[in-house]
C-alpha cells in the first residue's frame, strides 16, 4: 500500500472512531439542535487533512527524494514508478470530475513529470485544464505560461529527432505532435510571446520539411514568420514554395 493510501485509511479510521464515540456519547432521546456556523467549522475539522493534502505530502516527499538522485535516466525511473505507487494520475482525475479549481501544486508537478517523461498523450490532454485554471508553474521555472513551458521543451525534442535524420522524426511521432498542439492553440493571441510563438511553428515546419510533407512544412514556416520575423525560417519557406511552384511573399 502506497504512503498515501496508508495515510487516507488512517483519516478514514480516524474519523469513524470519532464519529463513533460521538454518537456514543449522544443523549438517547435527544433532538438535534440547528447546525452553527461554528458546528460546520468544527466538523471540517474533524475531517481531517484534505485529500490533496495528504497527495501534497506525497509528492513533496517525492520531489526531495529527487534531489538525491544525479543521472537523468534514474531520476526519470523515480517519476514514473512514484506516479504509479503514489496513484498522482487517480488523483488527477478525480479532481478533474470534481469541477474544483485552485492553485494545485499535485497537479503542477505532474503535469510536469510527464513532459519529463514525453508522455504526450497525457500532457496535450492536460494542458487546457492547465491554461484554463491558470495553474501557477513551481517558482522553479522562469516562465509563468504553461504552453510556454510546453514549446520549449517540444522544440528541444524536435531538435534532438533532426539531428538524427528523418528516419528518426518518423518513429517518434514528435511532428504529430506538434500538429496537435498547434490545434490547441490555433486562438492563441502570440502578443508579448512572439519569440515562443515563432519556435511552435518554426519547428514543426522543420519536421515536416524532414518527412516530404511540404504543404504543411510551407504552412508552418510563413506562420512562424507572420509571428515571429525573426523565426529563422524564411529561407525554408522560400525553398518549400519553388519546390511546389508556388509565390510566396517573405
Amino acid at each position: 500500500m502506497s504512503l498515501v493510501k496508508k495515510a487516507l485509511a488512517k483519516a478514514a479510521a480516524q474519523k469513524q472512531a470519532r464519529q463513533e464515540a460521538d454518537n456514543k456519547a449522544a443523549p438517547v432521546n435527544s433532538t438535534p439542535a440547528p447546525d452553527s456556523p461554528a458546528q460546520d467549522k468544527q466538523a471540517v475539522a474533524d475531517d481531517g487533512p484534505s485529500r490533496y493534502e495528504f497527495f501534497k505530502a506525497a509528492i513533496e516527499s517525492d520531489l526531495g527524494q529527487l534531489k538525491t538522485i544525479d543521472d537523468v535516466a534514474d531520476k526519470a525511473s523515480y517519476k514514473s514508478e512514484a506516479l504509479e505507487r503514489n496513484e498522482y494520475l487517480a488523483y488527477i482525475s478525480e479532481y478533474r470530475l470534481s469541477g474544483q479549481s485552485f492553485p494545485n501544486t499535485v497537479l503542477a508537478w505532474v503535469f510536469i513529470w510527464l513532459v519529463d517523461l514525453k508522455r504526450w498523450d497525457a500532457v496535450l490532454e492536460l494542458l487546457p485544464l492547465m491554461v484554463e485554471q491558470k495553474q501557477p508553474l513551481p517558482t522553479a521555472f522562469n516562465t509563468k505560461h504553461w504552453p510556454t513551458f510546453l514549446i520549449d521543451q517540444l522544440y528541444d525534442e524536435g531538435n534532438y529527432y533532426l539531428n538524427k535524420g528523418a528516419e528518426a522524426v518518423s518513429d517518434s511521432g514528435i511532428a504529430l505532435v506538434m500538429h496537435r498542439l498547434i490545434a490547441q492553440l490555433l486562438t492563441q493571441d502570440w502578443s508579448g510571446s512572439e519569440v515562443v510563438g515563432g519556435k511552435l511553428y518554426a519547428m514543426a515546419a522543420k519536421l515536416e520539411q524532414s518527412q516530404h510533407n511540404l504543404g504543411y512544412a510551407l504552412q508552418f514556416a510563413v506562420q512562424a514568420t507572420l509571428i515571429n520575423d525573426g523565426a529563422g525560417v524564411k529561407k525554408l519557406a522560400r525553398d518549400v514554395a519553388k519546390q511546389l511552384n508556388v509565390s510566396i511573399d517573405i
